[in-house]
């Protein structure tokens, strides 16, 4: 009995080391290979190093997936770079397929139109328009008589921009000014 005990025992101790050293072998530790296909936990910063006149590394994934996914805590940075060259297909500046430029304008102007009230109850409109093709940033008007009501001011768009002033005169003649803030650039939608 005492035999068979001291047998099972160390088949057991044989088995413990047996599982032991593969399991290390399958961890990733330094000096390991990258292993595909499976997680490899280490805490250490691992860097792939070489000479070749073409990229060190391609990752290519022939399924509907994406290539590489980056995955950090929330509020952590997923990615570093040491350059500020321009990367093909990967530049912050474009948002939409469209360039910085489009957003931000090279030039802006002020375009104005004033008319003289005919005195009370008169009804009117005025329309300050931006040069065709340019955008309209905002806009607004200036009134000669607190008394006036506004009818409408608000910004509009039919074959160019502009702002709109729908006006009814209460009181004497006064100068009524409406005015657009425009920028020369592309109109933003497609």
């Amino acid at each position: 009995m005492a035999r068979g005990t001291a047998t099972m025992m160390g088949m057991a101790l044989m088995l413990a080391l047996i599982l032991g050293v593969v399991t290390t072998a399958l961890a990733a530790v330094p000096g390991d290979p990258f292993k595909l296909g499976r997680i490899n936990s280490i805490d250490n910063l691992s860097t792939l190093v070489g000479s070749a006149s073409g990229a060190l590394l391609r990752i290519n994934n022939e399924g509907s997936g994406p290539a590489l996914d980056l995955r950090v805590e929330e509020g952590e940075v997923p990615m570093n770079v040491n350059s500020a060259s321009r990367v093909n297909d990967l530049n912050a500046d474009r948002v939409d397929g469209k360039d910085s430029s489009a957003f931000v304008p090279a030039e802006t102007y002020e375009v104005s139109k004033s008319t003289l009230g005919e005195g009370e109850g008169e009804q009117g409109n005025r329309i300050a328009n931006c040069d065709r093709g340019d955008v309209l940033l905002g806009g607004g008007f200036v009134s000669g008589s607190p008394e006036d009501d506004v009818i409408s001011n608000q910004p509009i768009e039919y074959e160019v921009s502009g702002w709109f002033l729908g006006f009814q005169d209460n009181g004497p003649r006064t100068i009524k000014t409406v005015y657009a803030l425009c920028a020369d650039l592309p109109p933003l939608r497609p």
